[in-house]
C-alpha cells in the first residue's frame, strides 16, 4: 500500500486543506480530503484492467468549500432531511437553520460536511479523520466526537467506519455522500447501470421529501428493486427517478451484505454496498447541473447513502438516534468494486 500526503488547497483565512492518497500496487484507490471529510477521487480498474474514476467530485480543488452537492462529503449530525427543521429531545424544543427550500434541515445544515476535519492519524491502508463538535452546535444538544476511519483493501473495496461519542444525551447520525457514475465520472449519464436494494420498504416522503412516518411495502410499486432494474426503466417510469430511503433493516448493528449492487453497461464494474445501516438513501442525481471534474448534468451520478431512517429526530416508531455517555454511535459501510458476478 501506498499513501501520500499534499497540500490541496488554501482557504482565504490561510488554512490548507490536505489530500492523503491511498493506492494499492495496482494503482486503484482512494483520496480524501480533510476539509469536509470528502472523497475526491476513487481509482478502480475496469473489465480492461483500465483505471477509472468513478466518484464526482470538483475540478477546482477550493470549489470544495462550498460543495452545494456535498460531493463525496462526511454528512453529520443528522443526514437527510429534518421536518421543519426542528425536533423535541429531552423536553426541549431544538430549532435549525432551514437550508432546503427554506423549509426543512438537510444534511445537518451544512454541518461537517464544510468542516475542517483533524487528521488523527494515517498508517497501513487508512487515514482516521477526528472532528469535536461543541454543544449547540447547528443547533443540536450535546458535545460530539466523532471518528471517520477511511480504508482502502487490496479487493477494491473502500469501508468507512465512524464512530461517535457524547458528553450528555444527543442525536447522531452520519453518512457519505459521494456520486458514483460506475462508467467513469466523464461519461455523461448513468442511464446504462443496473441497480438491486434488498428492501422490501420504504420511507414515505411529501412533496418537500421529508418523511411523513408512513412506510410502504414495496411489493408490487415502482419502488420494488429487490430483482434488479435499470436506470433508464426508473426513469422511464418516473422521469425525476429516485431520491427515497430504501429500509434494510430495523436498527443498526447487523452487517448487511449486498444491500444494493449497482452494474455499470459499458465499463463492467460492480460496486457492492455492505453496511450495518438499516436504510439505504438512492439518490439518482435528479438536481445535478453542475461543473465539476467534468460537465455534470441531470442523471450524471447517484448516491446510495448508508443512514438511519430520514426525520427520525422526530418519529418514536423510527429507529433512534439517541445517543449518550458510554452509549455512542458506531457504523460501518463498505463499498466493494468488481468487474466480475461473485457480487450479484
Amino acid at each position: 500500500m501506498n499513501i501520500s500526503r499534499e497540500k490541496f488547497f488554501t482557504a482565504p483565512d490561510g488554512r490548507s486543506a490536505e489530500l492523503i492518497k491511498l493506492r494499492s500496487a495496482d494503482g486503484s484507490g482512494v483520496d480524501i480530503t480533510n476539509f469536509g471529510g470528502c472523497v475526491v477521487s476513487l481509482m478502480v480498474p475496469d473489465k480492461n484492467g483500465s483505471l477509472t474514476d468513478v466518484a464526482l467530485g470538483w475540478k477546482k480543488p477550493e470549489d470544495y468549500l462550498t460543495n452545494g452537492c456535498y460531493f463525496g462529503a462526511l454528512i453529520g449530525r443528522i443526514p437527510n432531511r429534518i421536518a421543519n427543521g426542528r425536533f423535541t429531545f429531552e423536553g426541549r424544543v431544538y430549532q435549525m437553520c432551514l437550508n432546503d427550500n427554506n423549509r426543512c434541515t438537510l444534511h445537518g445544515g451544512f454541518g461537517f460536511s464544510h468542516r475542517w476535519w483533524d487528521i488523527e492519524s494515517i498508517s497501513g491502508n487508512e487515514v482516521t479523520l477526528r472532528l469535536i463538535s461543541p454543544d449547540g452546535d447547528g443547533g443540536f444538544p450535546g458535545k460530539i466526537e466523532v471518528h471517520a476511519v477511511y480504508r482502502w483493501k487490496e479487493d477494491h473495496t473502500l469501508e468507512l467506519e465512524i464512530s461517535a461519542e457524547s458528553d450528555r444525551p444527543a442525536v447522531a447520525d452520519f453518512t457519505n455522500h459521494t456520486y458514483f457514475n460506475l462508467d467513469g465520472e466523464n461519461y455523461g449519464s448513468t442511464l446504462d447501470h443496473t441497480v438491486k436494494i434488498a428492501a422490501d420498504r420504504v420511507t414515505v416522503t411529501d412533496e418537500f421529501l421529508q418523511a411523513t412516518g408512513e412506510i410502504l411495502d414495496v411489493a408490487g410499486s415502482r419502488f420494488d428493486l429487490r430483482s434488479g432494474k435499470s436506470f433508464r426503466q426508473i426513469i422511464s417510469e418516473n422521469p425525476s427517478g429516485f431520491d427515497d430511503n430504501f429500509i434494510i433493516g430495523d436498527a443498526y448493528g447487523v452487517f448487511r451484505k449486498n444491500a444494493a449492487v449497482v452494474t455499470a453497461g459499458q465499463s463492467g464494474i460492480s460496486m457492492a454496498v455492505h453496511t450495518t445501516a438499516p436504510g439505504i438513501q438512492f439518490y439518482m442525481g435528479g438536481f445535478l447541473n453542475e461543473d465539476g471534474k467534468s460537465r455534470y448534468l441531470k442523471h450524471s451520478g447517484f448516491c446510495l447513502e448508508t443512514q438511519n431512517w430520514p426525520n427520525a429526530v422526530n418519529m418514536p416508531c423510527f429507529p433512534s438516534v439517541r445517543i449518550e455517555p458510554g452509549k455512542g454511535y458506531h457504523s460501518i459501510s463498505c463499498y466493494a468494486f468488481s468487474t466480475g458476478k461473485d457480487i450479484q
